[in-house]
């Protein structure tokens, strides 16, 4: 099982960085963003609370469409049903799981940086913002690989993806926003509840969408 799951992931990665259109949009897309940002603002000292909410949306945004991938490519290229054969269910979700918390960690590792440097934030805390920042990636891609399962399933495409994913993971988002927050003003005490809040959320939404993902990959 665990060298089908490498072997999967490999494949995915392989595919992506061929094409390399999903992580460039993304990338474009923060890019973008962030310079407009920065413009609009005019070199005004913007507020931490502010810089962690735009942070966020914009790594959110920018996830979507990578994040959205996994599962639709394999349908648009007609290689599900191979998987279906060769795979069973629990291992194509533990792999594509793994394959999209790689795919956001690795966007956080430059759109991060790009944030921080137009947007003038100063990272007051940077251990408790570097697991914030693992914390809150962690919990969005659990909360997210079973949607873009179901959307791959019922033919949708990214954008019907990010309007189911936003409610799902607008908690997520509201604590990770908070914790943020805590770790670039001076100050204020980071609470770990925030952690632990996005630790539990991750675990109850992977073990409901391992137990789910059979049935949804199963009706394709």
């Amino acid at each position: 099982m665990v060298q089908t799951i490498l072997s999967s992931i490999r494949k995915d990665f392989r595919v992506e960085f061929r094409g390399r259109y999903a992580i460039n949009v993304s990338v474009a897309f923060a890019f973008i963003t962030t310079l407009s940002i920065s413009f609009a603002t005019g070199g005004t000292a913007i507020r931490p609370a502010i810089q962690a909410i735009f942070l966020w949306v914009i790594l959110f945004f920018s996830a979507m469409n990578s994040l959205s991938h996994v599962f639709t490519r394999e349908e648009e290229e007609s290689t599900a049903l191979f998987l279906r054969l060769h795979s069973s269910a629990e291992t194509v979700f533990l792999s594509k799981l793994l394959y999209n918390m790689a795919v956001f960690m690795f966007l956080e590792m430059l759109i991060v940086p790009l944030c921080v440097f137009f947007l003038s934030i100063t990272v007051i805390q940077p251990v408790q913002f570097t697991i914030t920042m693992l914390a809150g990636g962690i919990a969005i891609t659990s909360a997210t690989t079973i949607i873009a399962a179901i959307v791959s399933q019922s033919g949708g495409r990214g954008s019907l993806f990010t309007i189911l994913s936003f409610p799902v993971t607008l908690p997520v988002l509201w604590v990770t926003i908070d914790a943020t927050t805590r770790s670039i003003t001076s100050g204020l005490i980071f609470s770990w509840n925030s952690v632990l809040f996005l630790g539990a959320f991750s675990m109850a939404l992977l073990i409901v969408s391992y137990l789910l993902f059979p049935v949804i990959w199963d009706e394709g």
